[in-house]
């Protein structure tokens, strides 16, 4: 179960750095001042709903530990 929990917890963290990164791209990049508002947010709300995630994964996962013990 460790194992899975584990590979959860690495493919939320790569999804949140995919959309750091985008954002990034499209803070530094040229272009439609509008187009690139709107893609910050879309990525900034992506990072904001995949650390929730996260964060519920965690505690989803403490529980089943902890009954467990």
């Amino acid at each position: 179960m460790s194992r899975m929990v584990n590979i959860i917890l690495t493919e939320l963290a790569s999804d949140v750095m995919k959309h750091e990164e985008a954002m990034e791209t499209a803070i530094n990049g040229k272009g439609d001042i509008n187009e690139r508002i709107g893609n910050i947010k879309y990525h900034l709300n992506k990072i904001v709903e995949t650390e929730a995630m996260i964060e519920k994964w965690k505690y989803y996962t403490s529980s089943v530990n902890n009954n467990k013990q």
